[in-house]
This record gives C-alpha cells, structure tokens and sequence, in this order.
C-alpha cells in the first residue's frame, strides 16, 4: 500500500506483513502442533471430556490464526489440513451424541464435519488426487490382487474388533430397512470420511513434512482418537489398521481399498456380528 504525502510517496505494510517470517509453517511446529493433539485427546479421554473439548477449540483458533499470519508460506495449507483433527473431535464432543439412538449420530457429527472438509480443500486448492480420491494405481498384474486383500482385510477386523473394542451395535435386531440404513450411514459418515481426513489431508501433510516416519505420527495419532474404547487390544487394533491403510494409501495413491476395508471392518463391528452373536 502507497501512501502520498505531498510530492513523495510513502510505502505503508500491514502491521501483519512484518510477521510472515516469525509464522513461516517449518516441520517443527508442525510437530508442535501433533503432539498438542496428542495431548489434548488424551486429556479429553481420560481425565476432562469437557476441559479437552475446549483445548480442541482453542487449537484450532491458533491453527487458523497461523494460517492467516503465514500469508506468503507455500507450505500454509498445511495448517488447514491439520485442524480437521482437533476440529472432528471438537464437533464430536460439542454433538448431543448422548441423547439420541446410535444410527443418527453419525450423521449428526459427520454432515458438519463434510461441510468443513469442503471448505478446506476448497481454500486450499488441493486435487482430489492428492488426498486419494482416484482409482488406484495398478501398473502389474499383481496389483490388482493387492488391492482386493487389502479391502478384504476388513471381513477378520472387524470380527476382532467387535471381540476386542466392545462397541455400541447400531442394528441389535436384524430388518432390511435398519440394516441398509446403518450400512450406508457407514460407508459416508465413518469409513469415506475418515479415511479422507486421516489417511487423505493428515497422512498427506505428514508424509510431505516428515518422509516415512510421517507415516508413524499419523497412525499414532489416529489411534489415539480411538484410546476411548479403554481395551488395549482394540487400541492396538485400530493402529494396526491405521499402518495398514496408511501403507496402501501411499503405494497405490488411493483411499478406494483402504475405504472399503475400513467400511466391512465397520459394518462388521457395528452391524453384522452383534446380530450374528
């Protein structure tokens, strides 16, 4: 901005505009951020529910804050695609999830959170690609089997998951109306979603900021979003899928394996084995 005082011209910069170096976005406070994610959600499982939703809250505010000052950083989109995780559990612990039948809570935390995901990559101007929304890349023949174990491996862990987690069934008795219902409830609201936010925009921005090991921090934090199911087996379940699909993801360049996986190892969680036994 230029600014005329008599016959000379004076160049006047936004008082934010000298902040840009002190927000460059570096793999440091990118770390930062993780580990006060980390944090957070295990203060929100084991101690506070409330307190750690408001941690949450205020994490995301300093993310988008950061995102602003860090005007001319090529890598600020990042930012954005890491407060879709604080931002999930904030919206799931804000959600009157308690006083209405399972089958609907889903929606309810899922429908706000698909909103923001569009706003995000949206802002950002990230392809589709980028975060997995393709056809899975098959150059051999073998590939192709590949992709058909891994989507299979959710028939076992969602068997071992149902033994092992103990989760709230959305179906206890069997109907074709409840049970399609719930399917599909499923496949939008929890498997497409989830691998969108976590082995899409995070697994993205973590393998980009930290190679391999990036691969590590997201599965980890991925499995801390599931510590309240307070089984060690199923904690270590849900990592175990999470290095699965995070490897896949990366090899074939795309969630379309890891989502159906993800979907059958939750319908049977959820759906098919509390009706079966």
């Amino acid at each position: 901005m230029e600014k005329a005082i008599g016959k000379s011209k004076i160049k006047v910069r936004p008082f934010f505009s000298e902040l840009g170096g002190l927000a460059r976005v570096t793999p440091d406070r990118i770390l930062a951020y993780v580990f006060a994610i980390a944090a957070i959600e295990l203060q929100t499982v084991w101690l506070q529910p409330k307190t750690g939703t408001l941690y949450h809250g205020m994490l995301v505010v300093i993310i988008l804050h950061h995102y602003l000052l860090a005007r001319e950083d090529p890598d600020r989109r990042k930012l954005l695609l890491l407060a879709a995780i604080p931002l999930l559990r904030m919206i799931s612990m804000a959600m009157p999830v308690g006083l209405i039948p399972p089958l609907y809570r889903y929606p309810m935390v899922g429908i706000p959170l698909l909103a923001s995901v569009g706003i995000i990559l949206r802002e950002t101007k990230i392809p589709w690609s980028q975060i997995g929304l393709q056809w899975p890349r098959i150059r051999k023949s073998e590939q192709v089997w590949e992709n058909i174990l891994i989507a299979m491996t959710g028939i076992p862990l969602g068997l071992m998951g149902y033994y092992f987690a103990d989760p709230i069934p959305l179906v206890t008795d069997f109907g074709w109306g409840e049970v399609t219902a719930s399917i599909m409830v499923v496949i939008l609201y929890v498997a497409i979603l989830e691998e969108m936010v976590f082995r899409g925009m995070l697994l993205t921005t973590l393998q980009n900021t930290f190679g391999q090991i990036g691969i590590l921090i997201a599965s980890i934090l991925y499995t801390l979003m599931f510590a309240s199911y307070h089984s060690i087996e199923g904690i270590i379940l849900m990592g175990f899928s999470s290095l699965l699909y995070s490897w896949h993801v990366l090899e074939s360049r795309s969630i379309l394996a890891a989502t159906v996986s993800h979907t059958l190892m939750i319908v049977g969680m959820l759906i098919i084995w509390p009706i079966v036994f």
